[in-house]
């Protein structure tokens, strides 16, 4: 049975927690699950891999930390050539061995 991507071991945690700033006053529904659609990939800062995802109309962003810059970008590539899909579907994504 092939790995999924959620289980690779190049990546510290699966899934990625929401974070970034907010409105204090009236702040916008947070994502709760991988549900989300993943809508734009910015540029690998050591081995974190930032990304924004689409929740309820508003933009969330992600640092997902990697082993090495080098799979962070390779994997960042790979999110920005399929943005559009769930974090969920990314995570079930099969990987080869």
């Amino acid at each position: 049975m092939a790995k999924l991507l959620k289980d690779y071991e190049g990546i510290k945690s699966w899934p990625p927690q929401p974070g970034g700033a907010f409105d204090g006053h009236n702040p916008p529904p947070f994502p709760v699950n991988e549900k989300v659609m993943v809508t734009k990939v910015f540029p690998v800062v050591n081995e974190f891999l930032t990304f924004t995802c689409l929740f309820q109309g508003n933009e969330h962003s992600y640092d997902l930390q990697m082993v090495d810059t080098a799979t962070a970008e390779e994997l960042g590539r790979w999110l920005e050539k399929h943005a559009g899909k769930t974090l969920e579907e990314f995570g079930e994504f099969p990987l080869d061995c």
